[in-house]
């Protein structure tokens, strides 16, 4: 067990950064508070420690009640892309993304204002607990990426994102022009 019972949405990033190993995660004991994106540091992948919040809950939002680690993040020129979890208070699930610092990656650069993906397919909607996407996992083939992602606890999806696309929504965040994310997806039953 490398972090403490109580945790969730554990995404280890597939390389080192400054000889040190870095994992996202969410501590989710009442006495830490909140459902938070945390970061923490490891010599050996074995002991963890620095553990340090890097991302809230944002009042209003999409990601409004709880946020929490997809996938590992994925390295870019411009930082660390992670591709994390969101929901608001009425528990729908959507899709966004951090760009974290690629020597620092506690320092997050931009963030997701609008979803990159949210729920909209039938299959998304309605099933065990509908109005859900949350991903674990993707591959990337250049600027492809392409995530896996579950739908409604019920299914297991596939869309194709650019990455390209992401970061340049991230860089548009800061003029709060906001842009919408062409996904193909597909799904499969359990």
């Amino acid at each position: 067990m490398i972090l403490p019972p109580h945790n969730k949405d554990c995404a280890i990033f597939e390389e080192k950064v400054r000889d040190r190993y870095y994992a996202l995660h969410r501590p989710s004991s009442a006495e830490l508070g909140g459902n938070y994106i945390w970061i923490a540091e490891s010599p050996d992948c074995i002991h963890w420690g620095h553990h340090k919040c890097i991302a809230r809950t944002r009042h209003g939002m999409w990601d409004s009640a709880r946020i929490g680690a997809g996938c590992s993040p994925i390295r870019t020129p411009q930082g660390w892309l992670a591709i994390y979890h969101g929901a608001d208070d009425n528990h729908r699930y959507c899709l966004g993304a951090l760009l974290l610092d690629l020597k620092d990656p506690s320092l997050v650069i931009a963030r997701s204002e609008i979803p990159l993906m949210e729920p909209t397919e039938p299959y998304e909607l309605n099933g065990f607990f509908g109005n859900v996407i949350f991903t674990n996992g993707h591959l990337v083939i250049g600027d492809r990426v392409l995530l896996y992602y579950g739908a409604s606890d019920e299914v297991i999806c596939g869309a194709e994102l650019s990455i390209h696309e992401i970061l340049g929504s991230l860089s548009s965040q800061k003029n709060k022009v906001s842009s919408h994310f062409p996904a193909h997806s597909y799904s499969e039953r359990n």
